[in-house]
């Protein structure tokens, strides 16, 4: 009970306090690309949840079994490889088990690469996660990207409505101060100070 506790815990505060998405932009072009087109969303956030979560899960491992170095560029290459491993790994099961088509790996593979998936393993062990808070730190990665997305398609749509928006500000500038400002907001949960 206590390491679902624990899983739990961490997904939810990787969520709501620390949004890689929002507060880092970590994986924020793919969040505004994957908004706007809603037959590849929930896809593409399943991958990008599965990936995270089997990165974290393995980084930690090996992170507790002491197999990955202090240095900083092997963690990177070890991170790195453990991440094409399952890349290749699932593409292989993809293609053998669901005969998956050219699209369906091409994003696959956007998902796999995405910078957020890659930076999951390096956040938990730098907050020194277990294993179960690692997979939990996977998973609210991935409900976190799936949040971030579904606000900037909300706000996507009513900003590309709103007629009251300068012409100069329409589109991206609009985009990147509505972004800003959820950013702000999450950071408010977070409880430090910006200035």
């Amino acid at each position: 009970m206590k390491i679902i506790m624990s899983l739990l815990i961490t997904a939810l505060y990787t969520v709501f306090v620390q949004n890689l998405v929002i507060s880092s932009g970590l994986g924020m072009s793919e969040a505004i690309r994957a908004s706007r087109r809603p037959g590849t969303f929930i896809r593409f956030a399943v991958m990008i949840s599965g990936f995270s979560t089997a990165t974290g899960f393995i980084c930690a491992l090996l992170d507790k079994l002491s197999f990955t170095s202090s240095q900083p560029y092997i963690k990177a290459a070890v991170y790195g490889g453990i991440l094409a491993a399952v890349y290749i790994i699932v593409a292989a099961l993809s293609l053998a088990i669901f005969k998956a088509d050219k699209e369906f790996l091409g994003i696959l593979g956007i998902a796999a690469l995405n910078t957020l998936v890659y930076a999951v393993p390096y956040i938990n062990s730098t907050a020194a996660y277990s294993v179960a808070e690692s997979v939990g730190s996977g998973l609210g990665a991935g409900i976190a990207f799936v949040l971030a997305a579904a606000l900037i398609g909300s706000g996507s749509k009513i900003l590309e409505e709103n007629e009251d928006i300068p012409d100069i500000f329409k589109g991206t500038p609009a985009m990147f101060m509505y972004v800003g400002l959820i950013s702000l907001g999450f950071v408010g949960f977070t409880g430090t100070t910006i200035f």
